[in-house]
């Protein structure tokens, strides 16, 4: 299934709704508000990489715009009323096929290869369109399930299933793609728009590849790429839908203006949070973690320029996003607030599209930046400092000591010795191939971080001892049999592990320390296992005191 978050799914149901309220209506302002909840699902579908859907509403809002909005220009005549009602209806009944899931907190998790795990993601689809004997079948298979895939086969000839969709869909062709393939693209496209159609082995010439991206497909994989190119671009796709919803602080001390500020950006599938007193802005940055700050100018206690230069005297919030939104008409007094520590500045009454924009398009820019400066280049995780900054947060919005929280440090062994027999680019790749295999497993709100070399950090959340020794030494037992191809041919690789708990440890330095120690000892312990430090739950679900480990 295409993984999705739920503000995607709450604004296909807005987007419903408000368009049987303007057939109930038929008022001018009832069609405005369609037109808002449909921009809205079309930049999250786009947002998401959705582009089946994302046509589809293109396609619908083009037709949107050319229609009056004016009061005199409504209601709409019968035929305009038809023709929208038909893209309507496409668009509810091809998100409807692609059966959208809960979001992956409210996940019920089930492991690759056995019935139930807690911690390991949910399983994602995709498709293989191949012939069984195909070369790259059976190899591209057994990969993608090694790196948490579930993968359903078909042959040319087959029709494939209707109902749910899958993340991605791949083509490998018998010989090239002819017009019998074009043509199975073409009706897959058709039946599943919001999955991501990926074709191998395609010629690195233009026409083909123009051929094909009229025919549906997303990504053309040129022939000599094929396992790890693959893998990139799935778990790219994986990261991006899996993206948390736009978060906007709102510091406004009037109600009304709450209210209204608060109605725009829910339209527009933001999240958001208010506080009417800048008194509580730092608690609230702190727990609510904003992607960008909505500030009033004029407040009780302090001025909102005032709140700004407190803020930015943070490392934390030094590059966080804040935007004025006042009624403030005085240029000095704007360019003062620009000058110590705005962003931008729009005026009250503000225009719904102006302030939504404006906010999108300043998160997206802060989220790169952030992204450039926190993801290793090697794997595309966290890098040191980033995943320990996330792991601070967390234990930082720990509600009660019930909450649960598991720290583990990995390490692959003997990685010198295969840096040394086999050359670094192999190493390069079998710790890529690790982390590619972390995040295929693993939840998107857990933290996956390389942490230097060929160690990562691993924080899984809301999961005891007992679910995360079990998740991880899943993952031990399928790296350690994970075929490590290169040039030459293929060797085999094992990593081991040390596991400490929350709250047995509550600082982000004890829970590393004690993971690194118990790390260390399931070194000397022979490698290939993991060990959990300094307490562990029993079959019983008791706490010991005295640490154990397991291989």
């Amino acid at each position: 299934m295409s993984t999705i978050t739920n503000s995607l799914a709450d604004d296909i149901q807005a987007f419903k709704d408000r368009w049987e309220d303007y057939l109930t209506q038929s008022h001018a302002d009832q069609f405005a508000e369609f037109t808002l909840a449909l921009s809205s699902i079309t930049e999250q579908c786009k947002a998401h990489k959705f582009p089946g859907l994302t046509r589809l509403c293109e396609g619908l809002r083009q037709q949107v715009l050319s229609l009056p909005g004016s009061a005199s220009g409504h209601p709409l005549n019968q035929s305009a009323v038809i023709a929208l009602a038909r893209q309507v209806g496409t668009i509810l009944s091809s998100a409807e096929a692609s059966r959208f899931p809960e979001t992956e907190e409210r996940r019920v998790v089930t492991a690759p290869d056995e019935t139930s795990t807690a911690g390991m993601a949910k399983p994602r689809s995709i498709w293989l369109v191949a012939d069984d004997a195909h070369p790259w079948s059976d190899g591209l298979s057994e990969q993608l399930t090694f790196f948490g895939f579930r993968v359903s086969r078909f042959n040319w000839s087959n029709i494939a299933p209707e109902g749910a969709s899958p993340l991605v869909i791949l083509f490998i062709p018998p010989s090239g793609y002819d017009a019998a393939e074009i043509g199975c693209i073409e009706s897959i496209r058709a039946k599943h728009p919001a999955s991501q159609l990926f074709c191998l082995a395609v010629p690195e010439l233009l026409d083909p590849m123009v051929t094909l991206l009229r025919a549906g497909a997303d990504v053309t994989i040129p022939a000599p790429q094929q396992t790890s190119t693959v893998l990139a671009h799935v778990l790219d796709l994986i990261e991006a839908q899996d993206q948390e919803p736009f978060r906007v602080l709102v510091v406004e001390d009037s109600p009304t203006a709450i209210a209204a500020i608060r109605r725009t950006l829910s339209q527009h599938g933001i999240d958001n949070h208010a506080i009417n007193s800048p008194e509580q802005l730092l608690e609230a940055v702190w727990q609510y973690r904003p992607d960008l700050v909505l500030m009033d100018m004029h407040m009780p206690h302090c001025t909102g320029i005032e709140a700004t230069r407190v803020l930015r005297q943070l490392p934390a919030c030094q590059s966080l996003p804040v935007v004025y939104l006042s009624s403030e008409t005085d240029m000095g007094m704007q360019v003062a607030a620009l000058r110590l520590g705005g962003d931008q500045f729009i005026n009250k009454p503000f225009n719904p599209v102006l302030l939504t924009t404006v906010v999108k398009t300043k998160i997206e820019r802060h989220r790169e930046m952030q992204r450039s400066s926190q993801h290793d280049g090697l794997t595309g995780l966290l890098n040191h400092t980033a995943s320990k900054t996330r792991l601070n947060q967390l234990i930082h919005a720990m509600q009660t000591e019930h909450d649960k929280l598991c720290v583990a440090m990995l390490d692959i062994d003997h990685f010198k010795a295969i840096n040394d027999v086999h050359g670094h680019p192999v190493g390069d790749q079998v710790i890529r191939n690790l982390a590619w295999l972390l995040k295929g497993r693993l939840r998107t709100s857990d933290i996956i971080g390389r942490y230097g070399g060929e160690e990562f950090l691993v924080v899984l959340r809301g999961v005891g001892l007992t679910d995360a020794y079990a998740v991880l030494d899943r993952i031990r037992r399928d790296f350690a049999n994970l075929p490590q191809a290169h040039g030459g041919g293929s060797l085999s690789a094992s990593f081991s592990a040390g596991v400490a708990a929350y709250p047995e440890f509550t600082t982000d330095k004890e829970l590393i320390d004690a993971a690194d120690n118990a790390l260390l000892e399931a070194k000397s312990r022979g490698r290939n296992r993991i060990h959990v430090s300094n307490a562990f739950i029993d079959t019983e679900g008791n706490l010991r005191l005295n640490a154990q480990s397991r291989s």
